[in-house]
C-alpha cells in the first residue's frame, strides 16, 4: 500500500489526481482453461501497464480516477470552502485497483474543548473509489481529534460521486453540500462538549462495549457473545480518557475512536478501520448517546 504526501505549485492543485493514480482503464475478456470467453464476466485493467486488476461483471462501467476526480475538485473548490492549509494524504493500493484521498482542512475546526489547542477536532473529506468494486465513487466526511489523532466518519453526511459502477449516471449535486458537511461537523462537535456534563457508569458501559464494538455473535451458548480481548483494549483505553476527561460519554467516545482508528492488523487498514467505524456508528445509535 502506497501513501503519498506530495509538493503543491498552489492550492488548487491539491485537489488534482497524483501521478500515481493518473492512469486510464479498460475492459478485456477472460478465458476458461478451454480458452473460452467466460460469459458475463471483463477483467478490468490498467492501461498503462497492462495488468489486470479485478474480474467484475460485463455490465461494470470503467472510469478514470482523473475523471471522477475532476468532478469532485469542481464540487469542492465551487462551494467557496476555505482552502487554505489544506493538508493532502493519497492512498493507492493493490497495483491501483484501490484509491483514497483524504483532505484536511485546518482552516476549519470544532469547538475548543479545554484550554489546550488540541483538544478539538480538525474537518475532513475523503475520496475513495476503486477498480475492483471495494468502494463506490463517494466523499465522506471525517472528524479527527486533534490532540489524540483519533478520528470518526460521520453516518448523517456522504456522497456518492456516481451511483453505482455498472453506470455511467453521475449523481446531480450542488455546491452547497459541501456547505453542509460543514455545518453537520460543526454541531456535531458542540453537541460532543455536552457530553463532558453527561456522566456514565462503568457497568454501563461495559455492557455498550459488549452490545457493539466487541460484539460476537456465536453459534453456541458455550461462548460468550462478546470478545474478551476487545473488551480487554476497550476498558484500557476507556481508563486513559476517563482519567483524562472523566467518567462521562466524552470519554466512551473518545475509547471508541480511539479503537477504531489506532491498532495493529495484517491485512488492509482502509478494511479494518471501515469495519469498526461501522461498529462506532452502531455505539452512537445505542441509546445511551440518544
Amino acid at each position: 500500500m502506497l501513501m503519498t504526501n506530495l509538493a503543491y505549485k498552489d492550492e488548487t492543485s491539491k485537489f488534482d489526481i497524483p501521478y500515481n493514480a493518473d492512469f486510464d482503464v479498460g475492459l478485456r475478456p477472460i478465458f476458461n482453461i478451454n480458452h473460452k470467453p467466460i460469459p458475463k464476466r471483463k477483467e478490468v485493467f490498467r492501461k498503462d501497464t497492462n495488468e489486470g486488476l479485478a474480474v467484475v461483471s460485463d455490465t461494470y462501467k470503467v472510469r478514470s480516477y482523473k475523471e471522477a476526480m475532476m468532478m469532485v475538485k469542481d464540487l469542492i473548490l465551487g462551494s467557496g470552502i476555505d482552502t487554505r492549509d489544506v493538508e493532502v494524504k493519497h492512498t493507492i493500493d493493490n497495483n491501483g485497483a484501490v484509491y483514497m484521498c483524504r483532505w484536511t482542512f485546518n482552516r476549519i475546526k470544532g469547538i475548543q474543548m479545554f484550554n489546550d489547542p488540541k483538544e478539538r477536532s480538525v474537518f475532513q473529506i475523503e475520496f475513495r473509489s476503486s477498480h475492483n468494486m471495494r468502494f463506490p465513487e463517494e466523499l465522506i466526511v471525517w472528524a479527527t481529534y486533534l490532540w489524540c489523532n483519533n478520528g470518526c466518519a460521520t453516518s448523517d453526511w456522504s456522497l456518492h460521486v456516481r451511483t453505482k459502477h455498472n453506470t455511467t449516471k453521475d449523481v446531480k449535486v450542488d455546491y452547497s453540500r459541501i456547505n453542509e458537511a460543514v455545518e453537520l461537523f460543526l454541531q456535531g462537535e458542540e453537541e460532543k462538549k455536552t457530553w463532558l456534563k453527561q456522566d456514565t457508569e462503568l457497568t454501563q458501559v461495559k455492557r455498550l462495549f459488549q452490545q457493539t464494538l466487541a460484539f460476537s455473535p456465536k453459534d453456541s451458548h458455550e461462548y460468550k457473545w462478546y470478545s474478551e480481548n476487545q473488551m480487554e483494549d476497550l476498558i484500557k483505553l476507556y481508563k486513559k480518557y476517563s482519567d483524562r476527561y472523566g467518567e462521562n460519554k466524552f470519554a466512551v467516545f473518545q475509547t471508541a475512536t480511539d479503537w477504531s482508528t489506532h491498532f495493529e492488523t495484517k491485512g488492509r487498514i482502509y478494511n479494518v478501520q471501515n469495519k469498526r467505524n461501522s461498529r462506532v456508528q452502531e455505539m452512537l445509535a445505542h441509546e445511551l448517546f440518544q
